[in-house]
């Protein structure tokens, strides 16, 4: 069976193809033959600005179109559709010397890649110095622009092609004279709006595995193994997949992989997305307990009496693929929630087992499973079908605070221009974030004591003391924390650059969700431990500059452990200090 047409190969090897790291897996080339990468592609508006590069405005003019980002932002496709088009279009000046799609390339079998792309710089730069010969097209990561200008010392010998990279690092495009980049690692992958989060082209390829979907790469294969498959209803893999012709199961899956993205700070591209939702659907037991030559490879492992747990079915398959295994933090997982909502449920279920039965409903190899199982793949069923409504089990997806933080992260990651007036409501978003943020910095280190002191408690060297210094209440220059949040590459990263009282510097603070949680525990009168401190490198950051934010210099008190006073220092006015002792001057 040839991989080239999708409509021969079984579905079990349909969804392994969009697997990272797997053999046969998508990747490009110069003219993209492979169906089921042409199937699977959704274009976007940047397949506009490369069309328009290479085709609508085309001249034989040499400049250069450069395409940066990190592996799996599909920076080989856009030049191979876009090359593609231009050879259907006629244009016959430009051949594939003038498209490098994989800068790790060699051409020749002792030679390195630096050597390789070298050659092609050579070229390039001649017809940009030259304003003549055809257009170039260079893909390649950013990590390997560092390593082949900085590292190997061609940065002085191309710096037309450096500069140019150099100055797209904080932006999606930049545009030179002779030189266009398009770096893909500020793309927009999906809407962060609360009320469309995933939008966009997460939803898109979420919907290109709708096996129901004619237009789907996976139908043909799914209606050819629906009345052939050996274990028939039993097959794991045919129930995920027909579980996932659900509209609103999509919405959730949808939903939960945005979340992840932001909860986590994770890179989310085409190749990663591709890679979750194969994963839903063919987790790794089912890929390794396959059987060969079969219509379903699945399926005729089961038909051999296989045993399959049920964490290889398609509603607990999600919640592995959203909640990190190597650092799991549960606040996607709704079977990680203590509530009384679940506590009660979990008490009917162990008191009344046939009412746990009738709730799961008819899940295949669940009846031989331990109880346990099956409670957390109810847990897991019901959650996704019920569409995060209702008083069920709430994650972070449904919090208030999750709704803040998605509001504040699309208004100041978003132009001032490109906001609608929709999205100019979400200002109350950030306006709400701040004043945590303002709150959460007052009480730090312990409870605020009053409007005009911040508390700094020692609890290693001097435990028996606290240390309060003067409050300066630093305000938020709006403009600049929005600048710097959308050149921040990584999701669900905000910047506030607050500016204190009589300071001379701004203080740029970090803000991920996890943070933003500690922040609203501590203005509910939560005090972070040393632990806690130790977590998060903007924690860390944030405590290291409480001192900026405060006017010692004027103020400081110390007191026992009963609060009462036992030092204080001020500053007069001309510039001498005051030192009183037990409230005595």
């Amino acid at each position: 069976m040839s991989l080239e047409n999708p409509n021969q190969k079984t579905l079990f090897e349909l969804l392994r193809s969009c697997k990272m790291g797997e053999a046969g897996a998508i990747v490009g080339g110069h003219i993209d033959r492979n169906q089921l990468r042409q199937q699977l592609y959704v274009p976007t508006e940047q397949d506009e600005i490369v069309s328009s590069f290479f085709v609508d405005d085309y001249m034989d003019d040499g400049q250069m179109l450069i395409i940066t980002g990190s592996a799996g932002d599909g920076k080989s496709a856009l030049l191979s559709r876009a090359f593609k088009e231009a050879r259907e279009n006629g244009i016959d000046s430009l051949t594939e010397n003038q498209i490098h799609m994989d800068a790790t390339a060699s051409t020749r079998k002792t030679e390195t890649y630096d050597k390789t792309l070298a050659r092609f710089l050579d070229d390039a730069v001649e017809g940009l110095r030259s304003g003549r010969g055809p257009r170039t097209g260079l893909a390649i990561n950013l990590g390997l622009a560092i390593d082949f200008f900085e590292r190997r010392g061609y940065r002085d010998q191309y710096p037309l092609v450096w500069d140019a990279i150099e100055a797209a690092k904080g932006e999606e495009t930049h545009d030179t004279d002779r030189i266009q980049v398009l770096n893909l690692s500020h793309r927009q992958l999906y809407d962060t709006h609360p009320d469309r989060l995933g939008q966009g082209l997460l939803r898109k390829i979420v919907d290109k595995f709708d096996v129901s979907d004619p237009d789907s790469p996976f139908h043909a294969a799914y209606k050819r193994e629906q009345e052939e498959c050996p274990a028939g209803e039993a097959c794991p893999l045919h129930y995920n997949v027909t579980q996932f012709t659900d509209e609103g199961l999509r919405e959730q899956v949808t939903q939960l992989l945005a979340a992840k993205s932001i909860v986590e700070n994770s890179y989310l591209n085409p190749r990663r997305m591709l890679d979750h939702l194969a994963s839903i659907l063919l987790p790794a037991e089912l890929e390794q307990t396959a059987a060969s030559d079969a219509v379903c490879p699945v399926g005729k492992s089961v038909q051999y009496h296989k045993r399959i747990s049920p964490d290889s079915l398609v509603w607990n398959t999600v919640f592995r693929e959203v909640d990190d295994q190597n650092d799991p933090t549960g606040l996607l997982d709704p079977a990680a929630q203590a509530t009384e909502t679940i506590d009660l449920e979990i008490l009917q279920w162990g008191a009344n087992p046939s009412k746990l039965e009738t709730d799961l409903g008819d899940v295949p190899h669940i009846d031989s499973a331990p109880i346990e199982d099956k409670i957390r793949t109810t847990i897991h069923k019901q959650y996704l079908e019920e569409e995060g409504e209702g008083e069920g089990v709430q994650t972070a997806l449904d919090w208030s605070w999750f709704t803040e933080f998605l509001g504040t992260y699309t208004y100041m990651s978003t132009s001032e221009d490109g906001l609608d007036s929709e999205e100019h409501e979400l200002e109350q978003s950030a306006r709400t974030l701040n004043k945590t943020l303002t709150q959460a910095l007052k009480g730090w280190s312990g409870d605020v004591i009053d409007g005009d002191y911040i508390e700094f408690v020692d609890g290693i060297k001097t435990p028996e003391y606290r240390f309060l210094a003067k409050w300066a209440n630093p305000r938020v220059n709006l403009e600049v924390s929005r600048e710097r949040t959308r050149r921040e590459p990584t999701p669900g990263q905000l910047w506030f650059v607050l500016e204190p009282e009589g300071a001379t510097v701004d203080i740029p603070v970090p803000i991920n969700f996890e943070l933003y949680i500690l922040m609203n525990r501590i203005r509910k009168g939560y005090t972070p431990n040393a632990r806690d401190l130790e977590r998060s490198e903007g924690i860390r950051l944030i405590h290291s500059r409480l001192s900026e934010f405060t006017n010692k210099k004027e103020t400081v008190r110390i007191l026992d452990k009963v609060g009462s006073e036992l030092l204080r220092l001020e500053e007069d006015a001309f510039g001498g200090v005051i030192v009183g002792s037990g409230g005595n001057r």
